[in-house]
Formats: C-alpha cells, structure tokens, sequence
C-alpha cells in the first residue's frame, strides 16, 4: 500500500513537470523560433495511447518537438526564415548559441545581430553590413548594394535532443554543429518562423494533467485512509 501511494506521488510529480512545460509552451505560443516542449512521459503516453508510462525512468524528461513551425511573410529585409533542418549560430557572453529566430537588426557600427545585440555568425565571424540595400540569397548568402559581404552560418546537429532549450536559443555541450546541407535547407528573406506551438493542443493537455492530478490526489487519499483504518484494526485485534 505504501508503494503505491510512492508511485502515485512520482506521478503527480511528472504530471508537475508537464505542467511547467505547458505553461512554458503557452507563454511562448507567439515567440519566434520557439519549439514546443514536452517531457518525455507525455510522449510515451501519446506513443501508446493511453496513460500509465509516466513510472518509467527518465519519463520527466524534456523532449523537444523540433517539427517546422508556420513561416509569416514580414517584408522586412533583415528577418530572416530557415525552411528546413538547421540553426542560425549567435556568439553571445556565455558561448555559442543557435536559434530558428531570424528577426535580426544592425547594431551602431553595422554588425548584424539579434534583437539582444548578439552578432550573428558568418563563416568568417560576424557579419557588418555596409549599404542600405541587403538581399540574402535561399543559400544564406548576403548581398549589400550587389556586393557580397559574407554568408550566414547554418549548422545542424546529430542528436537534436541533446541541444539545452533556452527560450528561443538553444546550448549545445557537446559540438558547435555541422555545416547544414543548404541543398535541402532554404533561407526565407522578409519572413520570420513561428513557433510550431498548438495553443488548442497545449489546452487539452493542460486539461488533461489536472484532472489526471487530482485523480492521482484522490488516490492517496483513499489510499492513506485505507492503510490508517487497516492499521486501527491490527491495533483493536492486537488489543
């Protein structure tokens, strides 16, 4: 009996966890380059089709979902989509990072960086942009006043699943990244990608960890009463 309630407790904490990850997921429904988060039980219980997996190892795991999300036309000439595999590369004070997030901007003396004012990567370093005309080719080639002035840098890796998620950044421990295979990768010029977030998905599974919480309550509930009353009754025999 007393297993069992310790079963049900790791399970409300799991279903905790995805709560976080829903949450997350909500507040960043409208975050360019977003990528929808889950832990690892959900997606074993949407595997299976139906509940009960959540007592496995590693089930609170983070798995994130790096399907392509929607591309909405800006016009902007500094924003910039990725269709396909790959990951814009950002140097920033704490080390490298890679984004699907390409609203960009020029810094005072002309770099290209993020809206935070971390330089963009080329395949020499960070780009500066001089001319007021920039065209960026399906190839990531950058053009100013029909001059080549560098080409951004788009990597891929092995194991998606072992990039850290940092909002709409992600961290990788493990390798700077591959070159990414622009033949099957296209850059978007005046577009921006959405995050691949479902906000009705999101709901239903926000619904759907309630109520399999407050079930899981009602069961240590019923469950601590019956070992309380099993525990009077030896007592009363005993006696």
């Amino acid at each position: 009996m007393i297993r069992g309630i310790e079963r049900l407790a790791k399970d409300m904490t799991v279903r905790m966890l995805r709560q976080d990850a829903v949450a997350s997921n909500l507040a960043n429904a409208t975050t360019s380059g977003y990528k929808t988060q889950r832990t690892f039980g959900s997606v074993l219980e949407d595997a299976v089709g139906g509940a009960g997996q959540t007592e496995r190892a590693g089930a609170a795991d983070l798995y994130t979902d790096f399907s392509q999300g929607p591309i909405d036309r800006t016009e902007r000439q500094l924003d910039v989509a990725l269709e396909g595999e790959g990951f814009f590369v950002v140097d920033t004070p704490v080390g490298l990072r890679f984004t699907r997030c390409g609203n960009f901007t020029l810094s005072d003396d002309g770099t290209l960086v993020t809206q935070a004012g971390h330089a963009v990567l080329g395949g020499s370093g960070p780009i500066t942009v001089t001319g007021d005309s920039v065209v960026i080719t399906a190839e990531g080639a950058i053009y100013a006043n029909n001059e080549e002035i560098g080409s951004l840098r788009v990597v891929t890796f092995d194991n998606l699943q072992s990039l850290a998620n940092e909002g709409n950044m992600f961290a990788s421990l493990v390798e700077e990244g591959r070159p990414c295979d622009m033949k099957s990768t296209q850059v978007i010029q005046g577009a921006l990608e959405r995050s691949n977030v479902s906000p009705i998905d999101e709901m239903v599974e926000m619904i759907a960890v309630q109520r399999g919480f407050e079930a899981g309550q009602k069961a240590i509930t019923l469950q601590d009463e019956s070992a309380k009353q099993l525990i009077d009754r030896a007592g009363s025999i005993g006696g």
